[in-house]
């Protein structure tokens, strides 16, 4: 009979879609921005969001097929939970091809909120009968973009301003060589998620521009070649490329995230080889690295040799005996900076094995670094355990595994000097409602390892001890509670820190979706910990530091063409027996899509003071693709910003976004080169789009 036929898991996927559809509805989808404002949003600092923007961006226009990814494909989103990952993997192992995106809400441990979090990202196809590499393919269905851009501060800063020659004969590096605007050039091609080449080209605010020391145009170039999954080769590398393996403490040439409201999202993603395209002058390799797969191994050899900038401490006429230290601002603007520029050499050998298994992994990695010159740094108490010298070596044994509803990773690594840094880490789903992460870290104070990135309180992989806790709770439909509590020691003392420290810092979010395209948000967090009583010179008493930060912000939809985003957050800083610094930021945020063309534009209106820097606000900011803005919001005034978008067909799009913060109790803006003599800062940046 014709109804023996019919599969029942079709048909209940079918009405159960229907529901789920419905329910769907009723929440906003997030946009690529919303989610790395979500990652940047506890991040009180500049971070280059290149790599997971372009990730992002990359599955929004070539959604990820969920039949067919991988374990590697699905960490890329950085949205899914380890627990996530492994559930949606063994759904489609035992239930077969998804045939719905809204059968997502099958899969254990998928919540509502976050199938609408990944559904721009992700789709639903059939598994492809030849999916094999062709270059005719690559040639002709490629996609290729080139973007131009330019910005510019509009009020003259004092680096730019008119002085005389024999003043700046005597005092060289009191005025920029170059003008006043950056430029920035970009090519980028892909076919799929197979090849990937390009270059990019930029210019800082101050650097010249085929002139003086720049008679070649831009003052950084950069040029990349990725082919992946060719027979057995995973990946190859030409040019410059990152590399990111473990949990940071031996090798990761990238962002590190740490304290995120992801909680549950505290073991790093490692991708291996990767391909760089950004203009952080710093944290990328130059040569080349490939990684082949054999059977349940792979295998990753990587070899990178480039010049890097020094501050010269001891040099004849054609050499240079040592440096006292690395400079990693990127900037070349003067005549001390342009000295410091490739000031020696740096060259890096280092590899992976990696053993892939259902239910583990396992891998160890090795890299080696040498320069050209001695790092000779001060003799002080704070120096003595930071590397010094021309040469280091560190290995690192990385693992995860898990069993039913727990996970377990971590990373253990050595430095040549003998150092040691430990990290391992839990994640339990203790219920569909109830998930919980734990991670313990500890970084002697001589580990030594320059090019580590792993979770930690202050910058480096040394030096620190600490204990960190998160728990998401579900507790009834249409809220969510997220939490870490972090504490952690310094046994050494630190910058500003004359004595071995300690402090905590915990974090509580409540999240809200009540109806149709609105939600919100109650965030509290508060970080305290020691420091220098004083900033005299010579040893200190320490005294205890305490920030505490209330947000409530709110985002709705009125309709299909406009959204609005408003929020407050107020702070609150105390040192010692000091009186509280006090602050505040209000703003309000206004999307608008045109109808009937191509157009989008988007503004923030905000209104700040603080009693000081100490007590300042960061926010971040819409801005046009591929530029990232975290200012920090301080004294008293206020800030607007616009971003236009125009498309001209399928082929241009183009950018335009103005800034202005005006400063109602002061009449000088910064200090040094920067100085604006005067209560506004203005910005202006522009950018093409050409897409073939």
């Amino acid at each position: 009979m014709a109804f023996k036929i019919i599969n029942i898991k079709n048909v209940g996927l079918v009405l159960f879609s229907l529901f789920l559809s419905v329910n769907t509805l009723a929440q906003k989808v997030p946009t690529l921005e919303d989610l790395i404002e979500d990652i940047a949003g506890n991040t009180d600092a500049e971070i280059d969001y290149t790599s997971l923007y372009e990730d992002l961006n990359h599955y929004l226009n070539n959604p990820l097929n969920l039949n067919t990814a991988t374990q590697e494909d699905l960490e890329k989103l950085q949205i899914l939970n380890d627990f996530q990952v492994k559930s949606l993997l063994d759904y489609i192992k035992q239930k077969g091809q998804m045939l719905s995106i809204y059968e997502l809400q099958l899969v254990y441990g998928f919540t509502l909120n976050d199938i609408t979090k990944i559904l721009p990202f992700v789709t639903i196809l059939g598994i492809q009968a030849d999916a094999r590499f062709k270059i005719k393919n690559a040639l002709k269905y490629g996609n290729h973009q080139v973007f131009l851009r330019g910005q510019e501060v509009l009020e003259e800063q004092v680096g730019y301003s008119p002085i005389s020659d024999s003043a700046l004969l005597e005092s060289p590096n009191s005025r920029y060589l170059g003008s006043s605007y950056k430029l920035y050039t970009k090519y980028k091609y892909n076919y799929k998620n197979k090849i990937y080449w390009g270059f990019t080209a930029e210019k800082d605010a101050g650097e010249e521009f085929f002139a003086g020391t720049n008679k070649n145009g831009f003052d950084f170039y950069s040029a990349h070649l990725q082919v992946n999954d060719i027979g057995i080769i995973k990946t190859i590398t030409l040019g410059d490329f990152q590399a990111k393996f473990g949990q940071g403490l031996v090798l990761w040439s990238d962002m590190g995230l740490g304290k995120t409201p992801y909680v549950l999202n505290i073991r790093k993603k490692a991708q291996g080889l990767k391909k760089y395209s950004s203009t952080n002058e710093n944290i990328f390799m130059r040569g080349a690295g490939t990684t082949i797969s054999v059977k349940n191994f792979d295998i990753t050899t990587f070899y990178s040799n480039k010049k890097i900038d020094a501050n010269i401490q001891d040099s004849t006429e054609n050499d240079i005996a040592s440096v006292s230290s690395f400079q990693n601002t990127g900037y070349h603007s003067v005549p001390s900076e342009i000295i410091d520029k490739d000031a020696i050499g740096e060259q890096i050998i280092g590899g992976n094995i990696t053993y892939n298994h259902n239910r583990f992994k396992v891998g160890l990695t090795g890299v080696n670094y040498k320069y050209s010159s001695d790092l000779l740094k001060d003799t002080t108490p704070e120096n003595q355990f930071k590397f010094q010298g021309d040469e280091n070596t560190n290995i690192g044994l990385d693992y995860k595994f898990g069993f039913g509803d727990f996970s377990f990773f971590g990373e253990e690594a050595i430095s040549a000097n003998g150092g040691k840094a430990f990290l391992n880490g839990i994640l339990v789903n203790l219920a569909p409602q109830v998930s919980f992460s734990a991670m313990h870290r500890h970084y002697d104070k001589n580990y030594q390892a320059n090019f580590a990135n792993a979770f930690a309180e202050a910058s480096g992989s040394s030096n620190e001890s600490g204990l960190y806790f998160g728990l998401e709770l579900h507790p009834i439909k249409h809220w969510q509670v997220t939490a870490y509590f972090d504490t952690y020691q310094f046994p050494w003392i630190k910058t500003g820190i004359d004595a071995p420290s300690n402090g905590y810092d915990w974090f509580i979010q409540t999240d809200y979706a009540p109806a149709r395209n609105l939600s919100m948000y109650l965030r509290l967090k508060n970080e305290e910990k020691l420091v220098n009583k004083n900033a005299d010179s010579g040893i200190d008493e320490l005294t205890n530091q305490n920030n505490f930060k209330i947000r409530f912000h709110i985002s709705y939809r009125i309709n299909d063409q406009i959204s609005l985003k408003n929020r407050v957050e107020t702070a609150t800083f105390k040192e010692g027996s000091e009186k509280p610094d006090y602050g505040y930021m209000i703003y309000q945020d206004i999307f608008y899509d045109f109808a009937n063309i191509p157009l989008s534009f988007n503004m923030r209106f905000a209104v700040f003071e603080t009693d000081s820097y100490d007590a300042r606000i960061y926010a971040y900011e819409s801005d046009i693709l591929y530029a990232f803005s975290i200012p920090a919001y301080y004294s008293k005034g206020s800030r607007t910003y616009f971003n236009l978008k125009y498309s001209l067909g399928d082929y241009m799009d183009i950018w335009l976004r103005y800034a202005q913060t005006y400063y109602s109790d002061t009449n000088e803006i910064s200090s040094g080169l920067t100085q604006i003599n005067g209560n506004t800062k203005s910005e202006i940046k522009v950018q093409l789009r050409i897409r073939l």
